[in-house]
């Protein structure tokens, strides 16, 4: 599990307030604005928990030419490199949840909330067995849901780690989970909320004729 322990950025209820007022992001640009100061920055390869992690958390490192590989032993590289690697592996960490829980489930969620699953997925190496929960939260589309059960079952989690590592965890994934119970619901959900009553009503005209 790749982890930096520094606070989040202060300006992270600006930055999701922009994107729900304004201008609309897509997964990745969410995902990749939550991850960049979650995970911090490193130029060298530093050793994380059985592995080389350089640039933003990233077990692998993208070249100019945008050629990548695993990360080894004294690689270095700079911002523009680990942003494209960023980029590259949102998307392979979205086909992972997919994978595990439909895109019919997937697609009809808010942009912000797959961000925020993204960011969570990148953290875990995607998501593992003691994620069951939240996989299946996920399915019923309901934001509220998917938030209380991230907080729920991701509490006890990291318990191997010290105490003020493993806090610093959780409270990353209480802000994930804050962004997800904030964001808007699917519209499917608003479609069926509005269209019953009308689906009612033909259901009451025939049966009365």
């Amino acid at each position: 599990q790749r982890n930096n322990y520094s606070s989040f950025s202060n300006n992270l209820r600006e930055f999701v307030s922009s994107s729900q007022n304004n201008k609309a992001l897509t997964q990745y640009e969410f995902a990749t604005n939550l991850l960049i100061p979650y995970e911090g920055f490193n130029s060298s390869a530093v050793w994380d928990y059985g592995a080389w992690r350089i640039g933003y958390g990233s077990g692998t490192i993208t070249f100019d030419n945008g050629t990548y590989r695993t990360v080894k032993q004294g690689d270095t590289t700079n911002k523009t490199n680990a942003g494209k690697d960023l980029q590259r592996r949102v998307k392979e960490f979205e086909k992972k949840l997919i994978n595990q829980i439909g895109s019919k489930y997937w697609d009809p969620l808010n942009n912000n909330v797959k961000g925020a699953l993204i960011s969570i997925a990148y953290n875990y190496g995607g998501f593992i067995p003691s994620l069951t929960k939240t996989i299946e939260a996920i399915k019923t589309g309901n934001n509220e849901i998917i938030a209380s059960t991230i907080e729920k079952e991701t509490k006890n989690h990291n318990k191997s780690k010290p105490e003020k590592v493993r806090q610093a965890l959780y409270n990353r994934r209480l802000k994930e989970a804050k962004i997800i119970r904030e964001s808007k619901q699917p519209a499917k959900n608003n479609i069926v909320l509005f269209g019953l009553p009308l689906i009612l009503l033909g259901v009451y005209l025939i049966t009365k004729k």
